[in-house]
Protein backbone atom coordinates (compact mmCIF):
# COMPACT_ATOMS: atom_id res chain seq x y z
CA UNK A 1 0.00 0.00 0.00
CA UNK A 2 1.27 3.33 -1.07
CA UNK A 3 -0.16 6.95 -0.43
CA UNK A 4 -0.42 7.61 -4.27
CA UNK A 5 -2.67 3.96 -4.39
CA UNK A 6 -4.60 5.85 -1.73
CA UNK A 7 -5.32 8.71 -3.87
CA UNK A 8 -2.88 10.95 -2.49
CA UNK A 9 -1.49 14.11 -4.19
CA UNK A 10 1.81 15.02 -2.38
CA UNK A 11 2.28 19.00 -2.54
CA UNK A 12 3.93 21.36 0.04
CA UNK A 13 2.88 22.49 3.54
CA UNK A 14 1.23 25.85 1.86
CA UNK A 15 -0.39 24.12 -0.42
CA UNK A 16 -2.05 21.70 2.00
CA UNK A 17 -3.12 24.36 4.12
CA UNK A 18 -5.07 25.85 1.63
CA UNK A 19 -6.61 22.23 -0.04
CA UNK A 20 -9.93 21.11 0.55
CA UNK A 21 -11.13 18.79 3.51
CA UNK A 22 -12.06 16.12 0.50
CA UNK A 23 -8.74 16.59 -1.50
CA UNK A 24 -6.62 14.04 -0.08
CA UNK A 25 -2.96 15.88 -0.08
CA UNK A 26 0.15 14.54 2.13
CA UNK A 27 3.18 16.31 2.92
CA UNK A 28 6.56 15.19 3.49
CA UNK A 29 8.19 17.77 6.01
CA UNK A 30 11.88 17.90 7.44
CA UNK A 31 12.38 19.93 10.35
CA UNK A 32 15.54 21.56 11.37
CA UNK A 33 17.36 21.98 8.10
CA UNK A 34 19.79 19.13 8.65
CA UNK A 35 22.43 18.93 5.45
CA UNK A 36 21.46 15.35 5.58
CA UNK A 37 17.93 16.44 3.62
CA UNK A 38 20.24 17.84 0.95
CA UNK A 39 22.66 14.81 0.58
CA UNK A 40 19.83 12.20 1.18
CA UNK A 41 16.58 13.05 1.02
CA UNK A 42 16.20 15.47 -1.70
CA UNK A 43 17.88 13.09 -4.37
CA UNK A 44 15.22 10.57 -3.45
CA UNK A 45 12.22 12.67 -3.86
CA UNK A 46 13.39 14.62 -6.92
CA UNK A 47 13.49 11.26 -8.65
CA UNK A 48 9.74 10.03 -7.65
CA UNK A 49 8.94 13.98 -8.64
CA UNK A 50 7.63 14.98 -5.00
CA UNK A 51 8.19 18.23 -3.87
CA UNK A 52 9.09 18.93 0.28
CA UNK A 53 9.19 20.84 3.05
CA UNK A 54 12.27 21.92 4.79
CA UNK A 55 11.68 23.59 8.16
CA UNK A 56 15.14 25.48 9.38
CA UNK A 57 16.65 26.47 12.49
CA UNK A 58 17.64 29.65 11.23
CA UNK A 59 20.24 30.13 13.85
CA UNK A 60 22.38 26.74 12.36
CA UNK A 61 21.69 27.95 8.73
CA UNK A 62 25.42 27.43 7.21
CA UNK A 63 26.97 25.92 10.24
CA UNK A 64 28.68 22.64 9.89
CA UNK A 65 25.50 19.53 9.62
CA UNK A 66 22.97 21.95 8.46
CA UNK A 67 22.01 23.03 5.25
CA UNK A 68 23.96 26.32 3.61
CA UNK A 69 22.20 28.92 2.00
CA UNK A 70 23.00 28.13 -1.50
CA UNK A 71 21.22 24.30 -0.85
CA UNK A 72 18.42 26.00 0.11
CA UNK A 73 18.03 27.94 -3.03
CA UNK A 74 18.77 24.82 -5.01
CA UNK A 75 15.93 23.05 -3.02
CA UNK A 76 13.46 26.29 -3.84
CA UNK A 77 14.35 25.68 -7.36
CA UNK A 78 13.40 22.70 -7.33
CA UNK A 79 10.07 22.94 -5.76
CA UNK A 80 10.48 22.78 -2.14
CA UNK A 81 9.18 24.99 0.35
CA UNK A 82 11.41 26.50 2.80
CA UNK A 83 9.44 27.11 6.00
CA UNK A 84 10.65 28.37 9.74
CA UNK A 85 11.17 26.14 12.33
CA UNK A 86 12.23 29.47 14.61
CA UNK A 87 15.91 31.41 15.66
CA UNK A 88 16.92 28.49 18.00
CA UNK A 89 14.49 25.83 18.19
CA UNK A 90 12.77 27.35 21.52
CA UNK A 91 9.67 26.46 23.29
CA UNK A 92 7.38 29.01 22.15
CA UNK A 93 4.53 28.23 24.60
CA UNK A 94 6.86 29.25 27.15
CA UNK A 95 8.21 32.02 26.08
CA UNK A 96 6.85 36.17 26.51
CA UNK A 97 5.80 38.43 24.11
CA UNK A 98 9.23 39.54 23.34
CA UNK A 99 10.21 36.42 23.29
CA UNK A 100 7.82 35.31 20.57
CA UNK A 101 8.65 37.64 18.55
CA UNK A 102 12.47 37.28 18.21
CA UNK A 103 12.53 33.23 17.51
CA UNK A 104 9.77 33.84 15.18
CA UNK A 105 10.89 36.96 13.28
CA UNK A 106 11.99 36.02 9.26
CA UNK A 107 15.95 36.51 9.69
CA UNK A 108 18.28 38.85 7.48
CA UNK A 109 20.38 36.36 5.86
CA UNK A 110 17.29 35.54 4.15
CA UNK A 111 16.23 38.98 2.74
CA UNK A 112 16.41 39.19 -1.20
CA UNK A 113 14.64 35.41 -0.81
CA UNK A 114 10.85 34.19 -1.08
CA UNK A 115 9.60 34.79 2.39
CA UNK A 116 8.65 31.54 4.84
CA UNK A 117 5.32 31.67 4.43
CA UNK A 118 4.57 28.51 6.71
CA UNK A 119 5.86 27.76 10.13
CA UNK A 120 6.58 24.19 12.11
CA UNK A 121 6.27 25.29 15.64
CA UNK A 122 9.38 23.36 18.03
CA UNK A 123 8.21 19.99 19.90
CA UNK A 124 4.52 20.98 18.19
CA UNK A 125 3.91 23.21 21.06
CA UNK A 126 1.52 26.44 20.49
CA UNK A 127 -0.99 28.42 22.06
CA UNK A 128 -2.96 31.15 20.89
CA UNK A 129 -0.36 33.59 21.62
CA UNK A 130 2.57 32.21 19.93
CA UNK A 131 -0.72 31.31 16.32
CA UNK A 132 -0.94 35.56 16.21
CA UNK A 133 2.47 36.18 16.35
CA UNK A 134 3.55 33.92 13.72
CA UNK A 135 0.65 35.87 11.96
CA UNK A 136 2.26 39.08 12.60
CA UNK A 137 5.16 37.77 11.13
CA UNK A 138 3.85 37.19 7.61
CA UNK A 139 2.99 33.12 8.44
CA UNK A 140 0.02 31.96 6.23
CA UNK A 141 0.47 28.18 7.83
CA UNK A 142 1.97 26.76 10.89
CA UNK A 143 2.43 22.76 11.37
CA UNK A 144 1.54 21.50 15.27
CA UNK A 145 1.05 18.09 15.15
CA UNK A 146 -1.53 15.96 16.43
CA UNK A 147 -5.19 15.07 15.16
CA UNK A 148 -7.18 16.62 12.31
CA UNK A 149 -9.68 18.81 13.27
CA UNK A 150 -13.50 17.41 12.86
CA UNK A 151 -14.47 20.58 11.63
CA UNK A 152 -12.76 22.34 9.15
CA UNK A 153 -8.97 23.23 9.76
CA UNK A 154 -7.23 26.15 10.99
CA UNK A 155 -4.29 26.80 8.40
CA UNK A 156 -1.83 28.53 11.49
CA UNK A 157 -2.48 24.37 13.01
CA UNK A 158 -2.20 22.15 10.59
CA UNK A 159 -2.25 18.65 11.69
CA UNK A 160 0.61 15.67 11.67
CA UNK A 161 1.79 12.87 13.08
CA UNK A 162 3.14 12.22 16.62
CA UNK A 163 6.42 11.09 16.80
CA UNK A 164 6.59 8.15 18.19
CA UNK A 165 7.93 5.05 18.09
CA UNK A 166 5.31 3.42 16.76
CA UNK A 167 5.29 5.67 13.44
CA UNK A 168 5.74 2.66 11.38
CA UNK A 169 2.11 0.60 12.90
CA UNK A 170 -0.09 3.79 13.39
CA UNK A 171 1.04 5.71 10.25
CA UNK A 172 -1.17 3.23 7.70
CA UNK A 173 -3.96 3.63 10.10
CA UNK A 174 -3.75 7.68 10.01
CA UNK A 175 -3.46 7.81 6.18
CA UNK A 176 -6.32 5.29 5.61
CA UNK A 177 -8.73 6.30 8.89
CA UNK A 178 -7.20 9.77 10.10
CA UNK A 179 -5.99 7.40 13.81
CA UNK A 180 -3.38 9.39 15.39
CA UNK A 181 -1.19 7.84 17.53
CA UNK A 182 -2.86 9.72 20.68
CA UNK A 183 -5.75 7.70 19.78
CA UNK A 184 -5.14 5.16 22.14
CA UNK A 185 -4.56 7.57 24.82
CA UNK A 186 -7.29 9.35 24.52
CA UNK A 187 -9.53 6.12 24.37
CA UNK A 188 -7.64 4.87 27.67
CA UNK A 189 -8.48 7.96 29.73
CA UNK A 190 -12.14 8.39 29.10
CA UNK A 191 -12.59 4.06 30.11
CA UNK A 192 -10.49 4.82 32.81
CA UNK A 193 -12.37 7.68 34.32
CA UNK A 194 -16.00 6.21 33.53
CA UNK A 195 -14.73 2.81 35.17
CA UNK A 196 -13.09 4.40 38.14
CA UNK A 197 -15.08 3.83 41.04
CA UNK A 198 -17.96 2.40 38.73
CA UNK A 199 -20.86 0.86 41.01
CA UNK A 200 -19.94 2.16 44.32
CA UNK A 201 -21.79 5.42 45.79
CA UNK A 202 -19.47 8.39 45.94
CA UNK A 203 -20.30 11.60 46.65
CA UNK A 204 -19.94 14.91 44.39
CA UNK A 205 -17.02 17.41 45.59
CA UNK A 206 -16.12 21.16 43.64
CA UNK A 207 -13.92 21.11 40.41
CA UNK A 208 -10.05 20.72 40.12
CA UNK A 209 -8.98 23.85 41.60
CA UNK A 210 -6.81 25.33 39.10
CA UNK A 211 -9.45 23.95 36.17
CA UNK A 212 -10.22 26.46 33.88
CA UNK A 213 -13.53 25.42 31.64
CA UNK A 214 -12.74 28.44 29.51
CA UNK A 215 -9.04 27.22 28.33
CA UNK A 216 -8.01 28.67 25.20
CA UNK A 217 -5.42 31.65 25.06
CA UNK A 218 -2.61 29.17 26.18
CA UNK A 219 -4.45 25.95 24.68
CA UNK A 220 -2.75 24.62 21.15
CA UNK A 221 -4.97 22.18 19.10
CA UNK A 222 -5.21 19.86 22.32
CA UNK A 223 -4.26 18.83 25.96
CA UNK A 224 -4.93 15.76 27.62
CA UNK A 225 -3.06 15.00 31.32
CA UNK A 226 -3.78 12.49 34.35
CA UNK A 227 -2.53 13.24 37.79
CA UNK A 228 -2.12 10.32 40.65
CA UNK A 229 -1.67 12.34 44.23
CA UNK A 230 -4.03 10.08 46.41
CA UNK A 231 -6.94 11.11 43.78
CA UNK A 232 -7.17 10.82 40.59
CA UNK A 233 -7.60 13.53 38.25
CA UNK A 234 -8.03 13.24 34.19
CA UNK A 235 -8.25 16.48 32.08
CA UNK A 236 -8.77 17.04 28.24
CA UNK A 237 -9.01 20.18 26.62
CA UNK A 238 -10.54 20.32 22.62
CA UNK A 239 -9.60 23.05 19.99
CA UNK A 240 -11.92 23.73 17.11
CA UNK A 241 -11.25 27.07 15.60
CA UNK A 242 -12.35 30.00 17.94
CA UNK A 243 -14.43 27.03 20.00
CA UNK A 244 -12.68 24.61 22.90
CA UNK A 245 -14.10 21.64 24.52
CA UNK A 246 -13.18 21.10 28.21
CA UNK A 247 -13.08 18.24 30.57
CA UNK A 248 -12.25 17.30 33.67
CA UNK A 249 -12.77 14.57 36.20
CA UNK A 250 -11.77 14.00 39.71
CA UNK A 251 -12.08 10.49 41.23
CA UNK A 252 -11.07 9.24 45.08
CA UNK A 253 -11.40 12.67 46.54
CA UNK A 254 -10.84 12.81 50.45
CA UNK A 255 -11.81 10.21 52.92
CA UNK A 256 -15.14 9.72 51.43
CA UNK A 257 -13.43 8.79 48.02
CA UNK A 258 -15.71 11.85 46.50
CA UNK A 259 -16.03 12.53 42.85
CA UNK A 260 -16.55 14.90 40.25
CA UNK A 261 -17.30 15.01 36.45
CA UNK A 262 -17.51 18.20 34.41
CA UNK A 263 -17.37 19.80 30.98
CA UNK A 264 -17.55 23.01 28.90
CA UNK A 265 -18.00 23.98 25.60
CA UNK A 266 -16.31 27.55 25.09
CA UNK A 267 -15.97 30.46 22.66
CA UNK A 268 -13.44 32.76 22.31
CA UNK A 269 -14.53 36.52 21.11
CA UNK A 270 -10.52 37.84 21.72
CA UNK A 271 -9.47 38.63 23.93
CA UNK A 272 -12.41 36.84 26.17
CA UNK A 273 -13.41 33.92 26.24
CA UNK A 274 -16.75 32.30 27.44
CA UNK A 275 -18.05 28.86 28.74
CA UNK A 276 -20.78 27.23 29.84
CA UNK A 277 -21.49 23.96 30.56
CA UNK A 278 -22.66 20.93 33.02
CA UNK A 279 -21.11 18.98 35.86
CA UNK A 280 -21.66 16.83 38.55
CA UNK A 281 -23.64 19.52 40.76
CA UNK A 282 -25.66 21.01 38.27
CA UNK A 283 -24.64 24.37 35.57
CA UNK A 284 -21.36 25.28 35.22
CA UNK A 285 -20.19 28.76 33.72
CA UNK A 286 -16.99 29.92 32.87
CA UNK A 287 -14.66 33.30 31.01
CA UNK A 288 -11.31 33.94 30.84
CA UNK A 289 -9.44 37.09 29.70
CA UNK A 290 -6.19 36.95 27.46
CA UNK A 291 -3.41 39.45 29.00
CA UNK A 292 -2.01 40.66 25.78
CA UNK A 293 0.02 38.32 25.09
CA UNK A 294 1.46 37.10 28.87
CA UNK A 295 -0.98 34.55 30.10
CA UNK A 296 -4.40 34.68 31.14
CA UNK A 297 -6.99 35.34 34.19
CA UNK A 298 -9.80 33.07 34.33
CA UNK A 299 -12.90 32.46 36.80
CA UNK A 300 -15.90 29.99 36.96
CA UNK A 301 -19.09 29.29 38.85
CA UNK A 302 -20.83 26.66 39.61
CA UNK A 303 -23.18 24.49 42.47
CA UNK A 304 -21.14 23.37 45.59
CA UNK A 305 -23.28 21.46 48.32
CA UNK A 306 -26.24 23.24 47.04
CA UNK A 307 -25.41 26.74 46.64
CA UNK A 308 -23.30 28.86 43.21
CA UNK A 309 -19.59 28.57 44.37
CA UNK A 310 -16.79 30.48 42.79
CA UNK A 311 -13.35 30.01 41.87
CA UNK A 312 -10.61 32.32 39.94
CA UNK A 313 -7.23 31.94 38.90
CA UNK A 314 -4.80 32.53 35.96
CA UNK A 315 -1.39 32.28 34.52
CA UNK A 316 1.62 34.48 34.25
CA UNK A 317 4.07 34.36 31.71
CA UNK A 318 6.50 37.61 32.55
CA UNK A 319 9.45 36.12 30.94
CA UNK A 320 10.95 33.50 28.60
CA UNK A 321 10.59 30.12 30.47
CA UNK A 322 8.98 31.78 33.39
CA UNK A 323 5.63 30.58 34.27
CA UNK A 324 3.08 31.64 37.58
CA UNK A 325 0.07 30.08 38.52
CA UNK A 326 -2.48 31.05 41.38
CA UNK A 327 -6.03 29.89 41.94
CA UNK A 328 -8.22 30.14 44.64
CA UNK A 329 -12.32 28.65 45.75
CA UNK A 330 -14.45 28.14 48.87
CA UNK A 331 -11.70 26.10 50.31
CA UNK A 332 -8.77 25.98 48.84
CA UNK A 333 -6.15 28.37 47.81
CA UNK A 334 -2.66 27.53 45.59
CA UNK A 335 -0.15 29.47 44.30
CA UNK A 336 3.53 28.29 41.98
CA UNK A 337 6.30 29.30 40.07
CA UNK A 338 7.88 26.79 37.48
CA UNK A 339 10.94 27.64 35.80
CA UNK A 340 13.01 25.80 33.34
CA UNK A 341 16.32 25.26 33.51
CA UNK A 342 18.81 26.68 30.94
CA UNK A 343 19.76 23.74 29.98
CA UNK A 344 19.72 21.79 26.71
CA UNK A 345 18.38 25.48 25.03
CA UNK A 346 18.20 23.60 21.02
CA UNK A 347 15.19 20.98 22.72
CA UNK A 348 13.59 24.02 24.32
CA UNK A 349 15.03 23.60 27.59
CA UNK A 350 13.01 20.37 28.92
CA UNK A 351 13.57 20.47 32.49
CA UNK A 352 11.82 22.50 34.62
CA UNK A 353 11.43 22.69 38.21
CA UNK A 354 9.40 24.54 40.66
CA UNK A 355 7.50 25.17 43.66
CA UNK A 356 4.99 26.66 45.68
CA UNK A 357 2.30 27.15 48.58
CA UNK A 358 -1.16 25.48 49.00
CA UNK A 359 -4.02 26.94 51.94
CA UNK A 360 -6.42 25.39 52.98
CA UNK A 361 -6.93 21.55 51.45
CA UNK A 362 -3.75 19.48 51.42
CA UNK A 363 -2.01 22.72 53.06
CA UNK A 364 1.46 23.28 52.86
CA UNK A 365 4.71 23.85 50.61
CA UNK A 366 5.46 22.06 47.55
CA UNK A 367 8.23 21.27 45.19
CA UNK A 368 8.09 19.53 41.34
CA UNK A 369 10.37 18.67 38.45
CA UNK A 370 8.79 17.77 34.86
CA UNK A 371 10.40 16.93 32.13
CA UNK A 372 9.39 17.45 28.77
CA UNK A 373 10.05 14.66 25.57
CA UNK A 374 8.39 16.58 22.38
CA UNK A 375 5.43 17.09 22.98
CA UNK A 376 4.89 14.86 25.82
CA UNK A 377 5.69 15.62 29.69
CA UNK A 378 6.03 13.69 33.37
CA UNK A 379 6.36 15.68 36.59
CA UNK A 380 6.89 14.30 39.88
CA UNK A 381 5.89 16.33 42.49
CA UNK A 382 6.09 16.19 46.85
CA UNK A 383 4.78 17.79 49.82
CA UNK A 384 6.40 18.79 52.74
CA UNK A 385 3.97 16.41 54.78
CA UNK A 386 5.46 13.81 52.26
CA UNK A 387 2.84 13.61 50.29
CA UNK A 388 3.79 12.42 46.36
CA UNK A 389 2.25 12.52 43.44
CA UNK A 390 2.75 12.06 39.51
CA UNK A 391 1.59 13.60 36.66
CA UNK A 392 1.27 12.92 32.44
CA UNK A 393 0.45 15.33 29.97
CA UNK A 394 0.62 15.57 26.56
CA UNK A 395 -0.44 18.33 24.12
CA UNK A 396 -0.85 18.73 20.14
Amino acid sequence: MTLRSLGYRFVTSTEAASASRADRVAVIQFDDGFESVYQLAFPVLRELGVPGTAYVIWSRLNQPGSMTTAQLAELRAAGWEIGNHSHSHATLSDLAPRGLQRELMPPSSQAGERPARCVAYPLNRHDARVRREAKRQGMQCGVAGGPPALGRTDPMALPAPAITAWDDTLLPLRARWGIDARAPLLTAGFIYAAADGLGSDHPPVSPPLTWNPAHYELLGNGAFSAMWRGERELRLAWREGAWSLNLAARRGVGTSQGRYTGGAVALNLAPLTVAAGVDTNGPLLGAALALGGYGEVWGRTSHVNGSWGWAWGGTLIPADYWQVTGAHDHSSTHLGLRVAVPWQNSEGRPLRVGGGYRWGVDQGAYAEVEYHVGSYGMAAEVTATGRFGVRFTSVW
